[in-house]
């Protein structure tokens, strides 16, 4: 079970370099990247699982300069960092950090 999580963690991670490769060689819009961000870390009723805050960090290491050169990128920047950080600093049932160390380091 472990082996299969990983696998399928892995698995979107590889989806979400594909992803940024595709807005990098201009076969996707901003629009297209805003989706996939908000469908993961979106505000929902429940917190994103960690694997999904991972993925989104890593789509935006892979894009993120890029993004950042058009108007609506930069928005969109400024969104999804001011949600990480909200993620970040969220706490859970039991009044501990909701995310690992791990992915707290990752959302810096």
């Amino acid at each position: 079970l472990f082996l299969e999580m990983k696998r399928r963690k892995e698995k979107m991670l590889a989806n979400m370099k594909f992803i940024g490769h595709l807005f990098l060689r201009s076969l996707l819009a901003v629009a297209a990247i805003g989706q996939v961000v908000h469908d993961l870390v979106g505000i929902r009723e429940k917190l994103p699982e960690e694997h999904t805050i991972e993925c989104v960090c890593e789509l935006l290491q892979a894009i993120g300069y890029t993004l950042d050169q058009t108007p609506n990128g930069k928005d969109l920047m400024c969104k999804v960092y001011g949600r990480l950080v909200d993620l970040k600093r969220q706490s859970g049932p039991d009044g501990n950090a909701a995310y690992s160390q791990h992915v707290q380091f990752l959302i810096q």
